[in-house]
């Protein structure tokens, strides 16, 4: 087993079948998020404070899980404070009123968009389908710049939680996105 921290909020913990057989969940249990899946999960957060520091008790947590062929299995844990989610509730509402919300996300080479759209591919495959009906890809300078337009919740937090080990977000603003659009090079578009 593997505890990353990837920033100050977020964790990935990497681990294979025989780390599930050492703790006595098989993987039908594990992947049905069974009992023994959850006492596992807890386990390997208490690990995670030990082992890095990273305490969970007062944070909602956004988890993400993902079989990859070989065997292993990765597990991305972000914290969201408190305060965050109010906002970001209030950020939704407001956009969502507006009947347009658009995401921008900055990627710094078009190979991190690509491994993004392969993750995608893998782990979510029914967020390729909503990502795919409504955005845009720019080539702005040596930067990369995905628009997306019309995420509705829960896709918007699992979409945002899944980009941000590929890209950053960009400040979504009028300017911004008109200098994309004037001075970037349009990549790839669609739209609903």
């Amino acid at each position: 087993m593997k505890i990353e921290k990837i920033n100050e909020n977020k964790i990935r913990i990497t681990f294979n079948h025989s780390y599930l057989q050492e703790n006595n969940v098989d993987i039908h249990s594990f992947m049905s998020n069974s009992l023994e899946s959850q006492s596992l999960f807890l386990n390997l957060l208490d690990e995670a404070e030990r082992e890095i520091g990273f305490i969970t008790d007062n944070y909602k947590l956004c988890i993400e899980a993902l079989a990859l062929s070989n065997g292993n299995f990765i597990i991305t844990v972000t914290r969201i404070e408190k305060e965050v989610l109010k906002s970001s509730r209030v950020q939704v509402r407001r956009k969502n009123r507006q009947n347009a919300p658009q995401l921008i996300y900055k990627f710094s080479s078009f190979d991190d968009f690509c491994n993004f759209e392969n993750f995608l591919a893998i782990s979510m495959p029914n967020l390729v389908d909503k990502l795919s009906t409504s955005n845009a890809l720019y080539k702005y300078e040596d930067y990369f710049f995905l628009i997306l337009q019309n995420i509705n919740q829960p896709y918007l937090s699992a979409i945002s939680s899944a980009i941000s080990e590929f890209a950053i977000a960009v400040p979504t603003s009028d300017l911004t996105l008109n200098k994309l659009k004037e001075y970037g090079s349009l990549l790839h578009t669609t739209s609903a």
